[in-house]
């Protein structure tokens, strides 16, 4: 990681903003549908970091899983839950979508995110207190004119950086 990143990620923690960006590189959508999706993965990211249990229940489709960077399979349920009590908590949670794609009702996003994981979290107790670059796929169904969010994978690459 380079010395610019490692300074402007604990610049987001002195700060205390969960809510670092979600960058969408402008070349990636090229259809209303795309950007409704990639659009839909910003909220979802938002209701995560911001702690907002009615948006993450809002955005999540009721047969929601989750193959969650903690090793365990989640539900909707499951999710709101673990945010609320910190046991899913991130200081800084960037996120950059690589690709979209529309097929019918079913949108995918994939790309990269990093996070410092809070104090009380499941990954902090996994890979301790430092910066973490995952790998994410999100997965959203068109329900009439709302995507919701269906499934995720994430997962932590190349260990955890220092």
């Amino acid at each position: 990681m380079t010395q610019l990143r490692i300074a402007a990620l604990c610049m987001l923690m002195v700060v205390g903003s969960p809510l670092a960006a979600q960058t969408t590189p402008p070349s990636i959508a090229r259809t209303a549908d795309e950007r409704a999706v990639l659009a839909a993965d910003a909220r979802q990211r938002d209701a995560v970091a911001s702690i907002d249990l009615k948006g993450i229940a809002a955005i999540s489709h009721a047969n929601l899983r989750v193959n969650a960077p903690n090793n365990r399979i989640l539900t909707r349920d499951d999710l709101v839950r673990m945010v609320g009590s910190g046991e899913i908590r991130n200081e800084v949670f960037e996120r950059v979508p690589e690709t979209v794609v529309v097929t019918g009702n079913v949108g995918v996003v994939m790309g990269h995110e990093t996070v410092f994981p809070g104090a009380d979290s499941e990954q902090a107790r996994m890979y301790g207190r430092k910066t973490l670059d995952r790998r994410y796929t999100n997965v959203f169904l068109r329900e009439g004119k709302v995507w919701r969010h269906v499934a995720r994978h994430a997962n932590v690459i190349g260990g955890a950086s220092k």
